[in-house]
């Protein structure tokens, strides 16, 4: 055991060296080349619009788009997903009746954090050029990784707009002295304001305007109305005085009326004369703002049968030109003439006109010009343009030429004219002479001329005639025409042409249209001439108002004219 004890210790110690002599030494080398990734967490967002949240909001109280109104469609936007919902954008367009209607196309939007909700708004704006219709908003939201939500729609109504017009309608002037209206006496001027039209009038501003001399009792030269319901009214009193300075016997003051479109109210102007009666009495109002009773309000767009469902064939003639003028406010454009100087309904003869020939005749809505209350120089211009399209076409153009408004005859030469707007009865020679404008539509050759002439020109009228001083009718001279030229005329020698106030045209351009309509212009042009001759006569007969159109052909439409189609 002795002897083993030694060689244990000193293999011990062996080993003890050798781990010594390993651990210090270095060992040299290069490690090879590795690649590594280190994932991100990915924490989408979850986006919906919630169904029922979407909602259209305006003032009105209609669920419509009305022009000038400012209304917006509302959603509400979700995220149930696990992470934020971050650079969000929404997206939106339209299809549909968008004249008038703006809005934004794009939006960006805040964070949406998860598990919260939020209310996205479109706004929308319509301006006076908005259409009756309907638009179809197409929206959704983006997210940039993909997350978006789905598209929705939702259908709105427009509604186009419907003019007021501010008016004085009354005056009254009380106080004075002995029942006169004298120098140094105070007096009340009131004023009776109506919207006459059916578009709510706001923003109304009145004001006076007086000559020098004529002094303000009161501090109320300027009212400020905010609104004015169709039919309703504000009476205004002003309180006056006329000082020994003012000369002259009769005194203007003018009445300035504004409202928020600057477009539709009609300032006045009252001439009181010193010495005049005064009223005992004012105006009884019934409040500052009365609602009063007017006739009941049709939109013949809405309401007359032909004005409706126009029939459209698809069919375009690129050779079909047509000129529409309907003159219906001779009052506005002359001064002291009576409202009941103006053609009835003439404006609304040439607007329904014009959709005929559009969409049932063919004619090229680029090709149609439509005058509205046209000046002399307006329909020369109009005239011009229609025959230079004319000469043009090189002998294939088609022509039609519509016309609703006053015509008169010359008393001495008994021609005819048809009287612009701005064109007195005292001086109808600066009207358009009739053969003027036979002649400006066949200057150049043509396949057809077609005139239509919902006018008479024997000194009647649909309401009050220009020339009030004469009660005798005059039978104009019958106009010779060339070219291939048929001519629709509403009435014969000394006949009035009338109107029917149910539908809202007269009783030439309603049937003329209501055969159209009814044979979507498979028409022939005696047909036509038969149906309009019989129905006019008729109806006309049984109001006391006869009226018997007549039809007049050039010679060189004669023997052909018959068989041609509106068509």
């Amino acid at each position: 055991m002795k002897a083993i004890l030694p060689v244990l210790i000193s293999v011990f110690l062996f080993l003890i060296a050798c781990q010594y002599t390993y651990s210090q030494k270095t060992i040299e080398g290069k490690s090879g080349n590795y690649t590594f990734s280190i994932s991100k967490e990915v924490k989408p967002p979850i986006l919906n619009i919630v169904n029922e949240s979407i909602r259209f909001v305006e003032p009105g109280g209609n669920n419509m788009i009305d022009a000038t109104e400012s209304s917006r469609l509302v959603f509400t936007l979700e995220n149930t997903g696990i992470g934020d919902g971050i650079g969000l954008k929404l997206i939106a367009n339209a299809t549909g009746d968008l004249q008038g209607i703006t809005f934004p196309e794009s939006k960006t939007l805040d964070v949406l954090k998860v598990g919260q909700k939020t209310d996205v708004e479109i706004p929308i704006s319509a301006n006076l050029n908005t259409l009756d219709g309907s638009v179809t908003f197409s929206f959704k939201v983006e997210e940039p990784n993909g997350f978006g939500t789905d598209e929705r729609q939702i259908e709105v109504k427009t509604a186009k707009f419907i003019s007021p017009m501010v008016e004085v309608v009354d005056n009254s002037v009380t106080g004075g002295r002995a029942g006169n209206l004298v120098r140094k006496a105070p007096f009340d001027l009131q004023i009776l304001i109506q919207n006459t039209q059916y578009g709510k009038a706001e923003d109304v501003t009145v004001s006076i305007s007086l000559p020098p001399n004529v002094m303000p009792l009161t501090n109320n030269q300027t009212t400020s109305i905010p609104l004015l319901k169709p039919g309703e009214t504000k009476s205004i009193v002003y309180s006056l005085i006329v000082n020994d300075l003012y000369s002259g016997n009769q005194i203007p003051i003018k009445i300035n009326i504004s409202e928020k479109h600057g477009k539709f109210a009609q300032d006045k102007t009252l001439t009181l004369s010193l010495n005049q009666a005064v009223a005992t009495n004012k105006i009884v109002v019934d409040g500052t703002q009365t609602q009063v009773e007017i006739s009941p309000i049709t939109i013949a767009s809405l309401s007359a049968v032909v004005d409706k469902n126009i029939p459209n064939t698809g069919n375009t003639h690129s050779n079909r030109y047509a000129l529409i003028i309907g003159n219906e406010d001779y009052s506005s454009r002359q001064s002291g003439l009576a409202k009941e100087v103006n053609v009835d309904f003439a404006a609304n003869d040439a607007r329904i006109f014009k959709e005929y020939a559009v969409n049932t005749l063919g004619v090229p809505d680029r090709q149609v010009k439509l005058l509205v209350d046209a000046t002399a120089a307006e329909i020369r211009r109009e005239l011009d343009w229609i025959s230079r399209l004319a000469e043009i076409g090189e002998g294939n153009a088609e022509l039609i030429f519509y016309y609703s408004g006053h015509g008169l005859p010359d008393e001495n030469s008994h021609e005819s004219f048809l009287i612009p707007v701005d064109v007195s009865g005292a001086n109808i020679t600066e009207g358009i002479k009739l053969s003027e404008v036979y002649g400006k539509l066949t200057k150049s050759p043509s396949q057809r001329v077609t005139v239509f002439l919902d006018a008479c020109f024997s000194g009647g009228a649909r309401n009050q005639g220009l020339l009030a001083m004469k009660s005798v009718k005059i039978k104009p001279k019958t106009d010779v025409f060339k070219g291939n030229m048929v001519v629709f005329a509403s009435s014969s020698g000394e006949e009035s042409s009338g109107v029917d106030r149910e539908k809202q045209h007269g009783f030439f351009t309603w049937f003329l249209l209501k055969k159209l309509q009814e044979t979507k212009g498979e028409v022939t042009y005696k047909e036509m001439k038969d149906y309009v001759i019989k129905n006019v006569t008729l109806e006309t007969t049984l109001v006391s108002k006869p009226q018997t159109p007549q039809v007049m052909v050039s010679p060189e439409a004669e023997g052909t004219w018959e068989a041609w189609s509106f068509k």
